[in-house]
């Protein structure tokens, strides 16, 4: 089964996330000859504090904080 994680800043609304399922999915079944059935994709949101950078607690871009 191909899985496919996404992290990303918060933000998207469900019609964005809705045609990102699609193109992967699509992209999967055509390219990579997956059942369509068997595509299983994942967003996690990334929120401030939940990662680090170079030693330092990250705020993910287009976020408050963010230069």
């Amino acid at each position: 089964m191909p899985t496919v994680m996404i992290y990303w800043s918060p933000g998207r609304n469900a019609e964005q996330k809705k045609a990102v399922i699609e193109g992967i999915t699509d992209t999967l079944v055509t390219k990579g000859g997956a059942r369509r059935e068997d595509v299983l994709i994942v967003f996690q949101n990334i929120e401030p504090g939940d990662f680090g950078r170079g030693g330092v607690v990250g705020t993910p871009p287009g976020l408050k904080g963010e230069d």
